[in-house]
């Protein structure tokens, strides 16, 4: 019989929809009568070829039920009334044809199995089901049911059932044996609640005994027939296992990979009747959808969950709002799922989070984790993104930053890790973070350990004395800049040129940092990269520049004393521009958006990625800070070693240079050091001293370089006519030119 199945989706509908669709349409033209529908089978091609087999209880001969049949399926041609959700099925008269089957009998047969003995099974009519003791328990029943082959229309012995019955020897006692032993299709079942009974018994289990379980799980997770009851017990083996770590992760690393993709493998091969089913274990949930033409979009969300006790969970079209866990799929999902072929989508929920530790001290797992997965399908790179939303499970109370990340299966040697690339944070407070990801995999949230913000007071303060800092040192750099620029003599000499580059930048830097904020506020990320941007450039920028006065004082001081170096200021600004310029513009070329919006809460554009943080900023830094200490040092010993007798005169000007070189060094440079020791219990104090020095950097600049030098006084009285500013014959060596 050849029908036409038409869908609103122009795709090939799968052929379990059209399967069922077309059952249900034989058993509405057969009920009530002396016909049943004893199997079927469905071929796509242009139209749907449907072979059927009818089992008729009748003593009428066989003439008389091929005209019966013909006279209830033709007055049943429905020409599109019989409809089901969105398919319409239409049949033509002429494409029915009914034959007699001389199917048969199944032919009496012996069977074999390792596990459980041997089997007879007698001669059996097609369609009943042959039963027959079991070897070592006989109150259980062997089946086995013989049916007919649509193809060949002759009748055929399926697989034997021989779940009731037990093995014909019994299982290792302790875990550690369960390595000699086969699993394969007939013993998983008895495998799988032994291995789960000696977890039970078990007080503690140890690496190799977690091993050994993991491997056996594994193999029947590999069998061919996976029952919901199967996996119920896989279930319930690995939630165990989790319960019974001594050492937290330490015990699961080396397979915890293998525990994930076990749970994967079962759920998606696992046998259910209807559209959704779900199976829950202490600290563990799953749930799958088969998907067809009429998925929507799916939700999957956990209501409630406390330790020890079976997940609550929720499984529709609309998403709930924020709970403990949650992960919706969207509609568009549908258009990467090819539905000619049966697939499936799994989600999974995690209660017991030591699965997914790892050795990360920067940052820490702070919710559970759930997961999506489709059956034999990779999904990445979507259109629309899925919205996960996680519970914090002690609170976000500090508003730490943090990471919507993915588990990363290759990450750690084959280990597995948390990787945050394409998954990004929408939304995020005290109590829950929204990601989306373009992806499907597990997904959890991640709290910044190294990154993280002090409590809100200190917070408060810090902030405050950064921003009037900023303020105040930005007004002096500028009196500095316009001081030097202005008058021609104060700018002759290379120090007084290197002096102006650097307030420039840090000018600039501070400029940068106070409108940060209001950029972010603007939630365009356009701008936020640009700010962004803006501040890492003139960071480095004020870095380098730092970094190119100690060279000065180095080649000045130390190398050699009356060289002359053509184009020795251009050769500066070209580094001192030009490589920070290029750092940002790698950055920017690899992904825009390494550059964002670091918190929902306290708007701020920065570098989200933590490898560009660490290498561009942190390393840099370093760098810099570390050339410029051991410079000093060099000049510092320098000027011990020298006579004091015949190198007076030259120790005195090395002296007065040295005062004013160190001063800079130190404002600009060693006083960064303190964020090395802003850690642990003096945290605090370290970070208001980092705060206090470095955003009065400016003001400083000036007191030393124009208050405190004759030279800029002088100017000062002769244009400005501000005589106060003049100081007597006495004033110390720090006072004079360089």
């Amino acid at each position: 019989m050849s029908f036409s199945v038409f869908d609103e989706d122009p795709r090939i509908p799968v052929i379990s929809v059209v399967k069922e669709f077309a059952e249900n349409w034989l058993n509405s033209i057969f009920q009530d009568s002396e016909f049943a529908v004893a199997n079927l089978a469905i071929q796509i091609k242009s139209s749907c070829v449907c072979q059927v087999i009818l089992k008729a209880n009748s003593s009428l001969a066989a003439s008389e039920l091929i005209s019966r049949i013909e006279r209830k399926i033709h007055g049943n041609l429905t020409h599109g009334n019989f409809t089901q959700g969105q398919l319409m099925l239409l049949v033509a008269s002429e494409h029915i044809a009914v034959e007699k089957l001389e199917p048969g009998r199944c032919e009496a047969q012996e069977t074999v199995s390792k596990y459980k003995g041997t089997y007879k099974w007698l001669l059996t009519n097609p369609t009943e089901t042959a039963q027959t003791r079991c070897i070592k328990n006989r109150d259980g029943n062997a089946t086995r049911v013989c049916s007919i082959n649509v193809e060949t229309g002759k009748s055929q012995w399926e697989k034997p059932k021989l779940k009731q019955c037990k093995l014909l020897q019994g299982l290792p006692d302790k875990i550690v044996d369960l390595a000699n032993i086969t699993i394969s299709d007939e013993n998983a079942g008895d495998a799988a609640q032994h291995i789960l009974n000696l977890i039970n018994e078990s007080p503690t289990l140890d690496e190799d005994e977690t091993k050994i379980i993991v491997s056996k799980v594994s193999d029947i997770s590999q069998c061919h027939e996976i029952s919901m009851n199967l996996t119920q017990m896989i279930l319930q083996i690995i939630s165990a296992v989790l319960g019974k770590q001594n050492n937290s992760a330490s015990d699961l690393r080396e397979v915890r990979n293998e525990i994930l993709r076990i749970i994967e493998r079962a759920g998606h091969k696992m046998e259910f009747f209807g559209r959704t089913a779900n199976l829950t274990a202490a600290s563990l949930a799953l749930a799958i959808l088969r998907v067809d033409h009429t998925f929507e979009g799916m939700a999957f969300s956990i209501r409630s969950y406390n330790e020890g006790a079976d997940p609550e969970i929720y499984l529709g079209e609309v998403p709930l709002g924020r709970i403990l866990a949650s992960i919706y799929l969207p509609k568009s999902l549908r258009e990467r799922i090819p539905l000619s072929s049966l697939h499936t989508i799994l989600f999974n929920f995690f209660g017991q989070t030591s699965l997914f530790k790892t050795k990360n001290v920067t940052k820490a797992l702070t919710t559970f984790v759930v997961s999506a997965s489709v059956s034999h399908t990779s999904v990445q790179n979507l259109a629309d993104p899925v919205v996960i939303s996680l519970q914090h499970v002690g609170g976000n109370q500090n508003y730490d930053q943090v990471h919507c990340a993915f588990w990363d299966f290759g990450s750690n040697d084959g280990q597995g890790g948390w990787n945050s690339s394409g998954c990004k944070v929408k939304e995020t407070d005290v109590n829950h973070t929204i990601c989306q990801c373009d992806h499907l995999t597990h997904f959890g949230v991640l709290m910044d350990l190294s990154r993280s913000a002090v409590d809100a007071v200190n917070e408060r303060i810090l902030v405050l004395i950064t921003y009037i800092g900023c303020g105040i040192s930005s007004i002096f750099l500028g009196v500095a800049m316009v001081t030097y620029i202005a008058f021609h003599k104060l700018r002759k000499d290379h120090p007084s040129k290197i002096l102006i580059n650097l307030c420039t930048a840090l000018l600039m830097l501070n400029l940068a940092f106070l409108v940060n904020s209001w950029s972010a506020s603007f939630q365009k990320a356009g701008l936020c990269i640009t700010a962004a941007g803006a501040l890492h450039y003139f960071l480095l920028v004020s870095l380098t520049w730092m970094g190119l006065e100690g060279v000065h004082m180095y080649i000045s001081l130390v190398r050699v004393f009356n060289i002359y170096v053509p184009n020795y200021i251009l050769k500066f600004c070209l580094v001192g521009w030009g490589i920070p310029g290029i750092m940002v513009a790698i950055t920017l070329s690899v992904k825009k958006d390494l550059y964002g919006t670091l918190s929902s809460t306290t708007p701020f554009c920065w570098i989200k990625d933590d490898s560009i943080f660490y290498t561009s900023v942190v390393a840099y830094f370093c760098l810099i800070f570390l050339m410029n200490l051991s410079m000093f040092c060099t000049v510092f010993a320098q000027l011990n070693s020298m006579n004091p007798q015949s190198q007076r005169t030259r120790r005195k000007i090395i002296l007065r240079d040295l005062k004013g070189t160190t001063s800079l060094t130190f404002l600009l440079g060693l006083t960064w050091g303190f964020a090395f020791f802003a850690w642990g219990p003096v945290r605090i104090f370290f970070l208001y001293l980092f705060a206090i020095f470095n955003t009065l950097q400016g003001f400083l600049i000036f007191v030393f370089y124009c208050m405190m030098k004759e030279s800029v006084r002088e100017q000062w009285q002769t244009h400005l006519c501000c005589g106060w500013l003049r100081l007597d014959n006495s004033s110390g060596g720090f006072d004079e030119d360089p």
